[in-house]
C-alpha cells in the first residue's frame, strides 16, 4: 500500500535508499550521515511529496514526486528506491501505478523524470511501464565523477 509520509519517516526512507543498492551509489559513495542530510534537505525545501509503500509495516519501497514541471499540469517522479531484497517482483510497478493514479486522480496529464543515460536497467523499467523517451541532457548531473548524462521520459496520464 502507497502512503504519503513526512519527515518522521526519513530514517526508514534512508534504510530503503541504503538497501536499494542504486546503480549510482557506488560511485557516489553515500554514508548513511549524507543519505540522512540530502533527505533532510529535500523535505525543509517543500518541493517534493513524499510516498512510502508499506508491506506488513515495514517500508519496502518509497518515491517522491514535485507536483510542477514544464508543460500544463505535468509532475515529475523525482526519486524511487526499492530495497534490493524486494527488487524483481513488481514493486516498483505498483508504486509507479499508484503514484499515477492519484496524479490522475488531481488533474495531472503527465508525469516526466529524468534518470541516468547509463542505468540500462533502471530505463528499461520505465520503458516497460510505458514511460516514453524524450530527450538526454548531457552534464545535467553535478557529480564529480561518473555519468552526468540525464535522460527524460514521460507518461501521459490517461
Amino acid at each position: 500500500m502507497l502512503k504519503e509520509v513526512d519527515v518522521n519517516f526519513i530514517n526508514d526512507l534512508v534504510l530503503v535508499d541504503i538497501e536499494s543498492e542504486h546503480q549510482n551509489q557506488k560511485e557516489l559513495n553515500y554514508s548513511k550521515k549524507d543519505f540522512i542530510q540530502k533527505l533532510q534537505k529535500r523535505f525543509s525545501e517543500g518541493y517534493e511529496k513524499f510516498y512510502a509503500y508499506f508491506e506488513s509495516n515495514e517500508i519496502i519501497g518509497y518515491a517522491s514526486v514535485k507536483p510542477f514541471f514544464p508543460g500544463h499540469k505535468h509532475c515529475e517522479l523525482y526519486w524511487m528506491a526499492v530495497r534490493k531484497s524486494h527488487q524483481g517482483k513488481g514493486i516498483g510497478s505498483k508504486i509507479l501505478t499508484q503514484l499515477e493514479n492519484i496524479y490522475k486522480n488531481e488533474g495531472f496529464r503527465k508525469i516526466c523524470l529524468y534518470t541516468g543515460k547509463n542505468m540500462e536497467k533502471t530505463r528499461k523499467f520505465y520503458e516497460k511501464n510505458g514511460y516514453t523517451f524524450i530527450n538526454e541532457f548531457p552534464d545535467y548531473y553535478g557529480y564529480e565523477k561518473g555519468e552526468t548524462t540525464a535522460v527524460l521520459y514521460y507518461k501521459k496520464l490517461k
